[in-house]
């Protein structure tokens, strides 16, 4: 084998058209700055006693899967892969100028899609059927693109045949992002944006591998109790937050990422809205460096909220037809 850098790692993902039917070939070559997803054996220990004092005679494999985690720059084509993968459900419609609208939501479900990953490289030609994601975390901060990391459990890998080809696709940056809050989802629209410094939201489906007699794979990767979670970093200008937090107000989010320096053909931008059902604010905190400007940060959860049948959901605008 060759020695080689993490950057020769190429990683492709394709959603399986047949949940648990693993993909011959990757949608999406994805440009990654995190790499860290590898085959798992367990193993079953036989400690039965011989009549000595050696602890253990044995040991036999008794579930092989996939587990870890990448991540990057979030991208319009291949984020909305990445948001389909962590919500459950997908619904495209055309708009003009070679652009599309992707409305991402919560598949309330316990088998939600499942991906294929590839990983390609000059020692490795593999991939990873009915990888599930189990944590999906979107990082926003000043002067940096917009990150996620996504963390998988799948299936042991098999051996594959790819060709590693990538596509230009749009990126999201800091100076993208809006934030704005309002008592309900349907005043987020005439809302005004508020100041925010950073912003991190999760989201967590408690993924399960889930094996049965007589096989040593997983016989599918079931998604369990699904809860949202982030924070919000602002200047501490005001004691509004903090009441949040020691009055329980709830308020509605819209974060909305739009790459206005990128077209999609001649007019479209690509853009990424996030909307949260009102949620509960928590962990009001400050920074107080004796020369620095006094920042507030304060932790939300998301709640499903009955008269918006959801708790979180996600709008795409971008170049891809379908998924």
């Amino acid at each position: 084998m060759t020695k080689i850098i993490g950057r020769l790692i190429n990683l492709g993902l394709a959603r399986q058209t047949d949940r648990l039917v693993t993909e011959s070939a990757a949608t999406f070559w994805v440009p990654k700055t995190t790499y860290d997803f590898n085959p798992r054996t367990d193993y079953a220990v036989n400690q039965s006693s011989l009549g000595v004092i050696d602890g253990r005679t044995d040991a036999k494999p008794v579930e092989k899967l996939g587990e870890g985690s990448f991540g990057g720059i979030m991208y319009a084509n291949s984020g909305a892969l990445l948001w389909y993968a962590a919500l459950g459900t997908l619904s495209s419609g055309s708009i003009i100028d070679s652009a599309y609208i992707h409305t991402i939501s919560r598949l309330n479900s316990n088998q939600h899609p499942l991906l294929t990953i590839f990983e390609k490289s000059t020692n490795q030609d593999v991939k990873y059927g009915s990888a599930a994601i189990n944590q999906f975390t979107m990082n926003c901060a000043l002067k940096d693109y917009v990150r996620y990391t996504a963390g998988f459990l799948s299936k042991t890998e098999e051996t594959a045949s790819s060709t590693a080809t990538y596509s230009a696709d749009k990126a999201f940056l800091a100076q993208h992002i809006t934030v704005k809050l309002a008592t309900t989802t349907g005043g987020l629209a005439a809302a005004s944006a508020i100041s925010v410094r950073g912003l991190n939201l999760t989201v967590n489906k408690n993924v399960e591998d889930w094996q049965e007699l007589g096989s040593l794979t997983p016989a599918d990767l079931v998604n369990k109790e699904f809860t949202v979670s982030g924070d919000m970093t602002l200047s501490f200008d005001s004691e509004v937050y903090k009441d949040y937090v020691i009055d329980g107000t709830k308020m509605a989010a819209l974060i909305t990422i739009e790459n206005t320096d990128d077209l999609i053909g001649v007019t479209s931008t690509a853009k990424l809205d996030i909307t949260l059902a009102p949620m509960t604010f928590r962990d009001w905190n400050r920074g107080t460096g004796q020369g620095d400007v006094v920042t507030q940060t304060v932790g939300f959860d998301g709640n499903f909220g009955i008269s918006d049948s959801k708790t979180i959901s996600a709008t795409f605008r971008n170049s891809t037809v379908s998924y």
